[in-house]
Parts: C-alpha cells; structure tokens; sequence
C-alpha cells in the first residue's frame, strides 16, 4: 500500500510512504520526501515511467500550470524520488471536469495520459480521452463517449476487465445505487465504450469515507473491487477492504487495519 502525503509534510516536500503486502501492510518498507513541494493543484499517482520496472511518483497538474495546458511531470523511483525526468505540458487544455490517469492505454508499454471526463462533456456522455506518451502528450489517439450518462456518484477508472488487454470504462458507484450497496459498472474498450459487459452490486454498503481501485489483489488474472478505507475506521487506521472478482464481488478476501493512522489528505494506492 502507497500513501502519497501531499500536505503537512514532515519534510515540507511531498511523501511517498510505503507498507509491504508481505506484512499484511503492518510494516513500512519506504519513507522519503521528493523533489516536489506540496502541492494540491492535481492528481498525484504513480506509474513505471521509465520502465526499469519501479513506480516513479508521477504529478498531473491540471491547475496554475506554466504552459497553460495539463502538464504531467514526474521524478524517478532510480533517484528516490529526488529527480526529475519528465516535465511537460500536453494538449490538454487545463481543466479539472474528471478524471486524470497515467495508464499504458494502446499498449505500447509506455503509460499515456487519459482524461475520464465526467461533467459537462459535448456529447452528454462520460467520456474517454487519451494523449499518447509517443507524442510527448501532444497528440490524441482517442476521443468517445460512452454507453454512460454523466454521473459523479463514485469512481472513474480504467481497467482490463474482460482479459482482452485493452482498458475497459469502470465506474465503481458509491451512492445513490438501486442495489442499496457499492456497485461495479464496465462497458468494455473493445466496444468503444458502448456496451456494457458487467453490472452489479457487492458486499459493501454504500460508503465513501475512502479510496475505492480494480485491481486484481490475488493474481486470479480477474479484477478485485478494493477500499482503502482511510476515514471513520473502527481502528483509528487506513483500513483494506478486497471483494474477490471471482465471487461477483459477493465474498470478501481481506480485511485489514493498516499501519497508516487515519488521514484524510492523500492519494492511496
């Protein structure tokens, strides 16, 4: 588990805390501030940027940006999160009506810049933007709508749902569901975004005291409903929630308080 600490920094720089799985996230296995100051202008995240295998901490601003676009800068895990490698604007103009991901979207390894734009989109849907990395972010090699209506109750994100390699359209909805619990929303990529290929409830309640992912936890090659839970815990701790993709997202497989004390100004991951 990553905690990016971008605010009330010990090192008055931003943070990357790390606890190990192997621990069950009982042990911290990084700690380290980075060559940025804090900031909140963006979205902090991580991705292989370089691709020696290692998350570099990545910063996509998308607010009082120099170039006036959404620049996307990032410092090396090789440095320790002490260099920088990569600074630069993109044809985005800037604009914060979504979602902003770093991912590898046209499978090319390198990870391009995508905009899950939500909120007051030309074509009155959820939309689905990317810039490539081959580009410098300078050049869009995809703009769609969705089967999705515009909607802010949850989750965007993208994921390979279907096993096709290719990044299907999530929403992980957390309030204001008809299943009275946390649901899972696909349409696949293969489709353009069109058709949806799954939709259901889970084993937990609606609730939004935290960061809700898809990802596959335990390696089953299927995508895990995860909450990282990291407000109103029982335990006073970010706490970790997984429903297993195999069982619908009907069956919990973990369930754990972490080493983290309960903070509210981060991104998890």
């Amino acid at each position: 588990m990553i905690f990016i600490k971008y605010a009330n920094c010990g090192t008055n720089t931003v943070e990357v805390h790390v606890a190990s799985a192997a621990s069950n996230y009982q042990k911290r296995i990084w700690e380290s501030g980075s060559t940025f100051a804090e900031e909140q202008d963006g979205h902090w995240t991580l991705a292989d940027w370089d691709l020696d295998g290692r998350p570099d901490l990545v910063f996509i601003k998308t607010s009082n940006c120099g170039t006036n676009t959404v620049e996307v800068h990032v410092a090396s895990a090789a440095s320790n999160y002490q260099t920088r490698v990569w600074e630069s604007g993109s044809t985005f103009a800037q604009e914060n009506n979504g979602v902003w991901k770093l991912i590898d979207w046209d499978g090319d390894r390198k990870p391009d810049l995508v905009y899950i734009k939500t909120s007051n989109c030309g074509t009155n849907t959820v939309e689905v933007h990317v810039a490539s990395a081959a580009s410098g972010f300078k050049t869009r090699i995809w703009e769609s709508g969705s089967t999705f209506a515009e909607e802010q109750d949850g989750t965007w994100t993208l994921a390979d749902y279907d096993g096709d390699a290719k990044p299907d359209l999530v929403f992980l909805k957390t309030s204001n569901c008809g299943t009275n619990s946390v649901e899972v929303h696909v349409a696949s990529a293969a489709s353009g975004y069109k058709t949806r290929v799954w939709e259901s409830g889970s084993t937990f309640a609606q609730e939004d005291n935290g960061s809700w992912r898809f990802a596959d936890y335990n390696g089953d090659g299927h995508q895990d409903l995860c909450y990282v839970k990291i407000n109103n815990t029982p335990s006073h701790f970010v706490e970790f929630h997984v429903a297993s993709g195999t069982s619908q997202y009907q069956s919990r497989i973990f369930e754990s308080a972490t080493t983290f004390a309960s903070e509210g100004i981060a991104d998890q991951d």
